[in-house]
């Protein structure tokens, strides 16, 4: 019995070494950077720029018929019946409310176009940081793009710059 327990104890001890010699090899990202420097990530932003642009125009064309109607109440108002005078602040309150929808609707619409089109994006970028990572043999790659990470080790290798080479090939 003691020699089986010997035997177990040195067949432990003799494949210590061969799990310690698995080393963690970690590196670290920063995502945003590598979005924000895309080759597609220009003509993304210039599309969603007009776009936001068309819907101001819009939006300020809504507004200025708004003012252009008050001003037509306010100088007409006194001749009004009381009738006429609910009727005519009921639809410059419900003008007001539909320009008001329309901003928010049209914010909505622009930033989940703007989700959209960075979406494939993203899906490049982190594509090719597990190419990057795989290719070299890390572990883990972090992104500190999120501002969450407590601590990064002077010894963590910033791959960045690698990704951002690939993603330019």
């Amino acid at each position: 019995m003691r020699i089986k327990i010997l035997l177990i104890a040195v067949l432990f001890i003799a494949a210590s070494p061969l799990f310690a010699q698995t080393t963690l090899k970690i590196g670290h990202v920063n995502v945003q950077e590598l979005v924000q420097k895309h080759p597609d990530t220009d003509s993304i932003h210039t599309v969603i720029e007009q776009e936001a642009k068309d819907m101001e125009d819009i939006y300020a064309e809504m507004l200025q018929q708004q003012q252009d109607k008050m001003e037509a109440f306010e100088a007409e108002s006194e001749g009004y019946s009381d009738f006429m005078r609910k009727t005519k602040q009921e639809e410059l309150l419900t003008l007001s409310q539909k320009i008001q929808t329309f901003n928010q609707t049209a914010q909505q619409q622009i930033r989940q176009h703007n989700i959209e089109l960075l979406q494939p994006v993203y899906n490049e970028v982190n594509e090719t940081i597990k190419k990057v990572a795989k290719e070299n043999k890390f572990t883990y790659i972090l992104d500190v793009s999120g501002g969450t990470l407590a601590y990064i080790s002077p010894d963590s290798e910033d791959i960045t710059a690698r990704v951002l080479e690939e993603l330019n090939k």
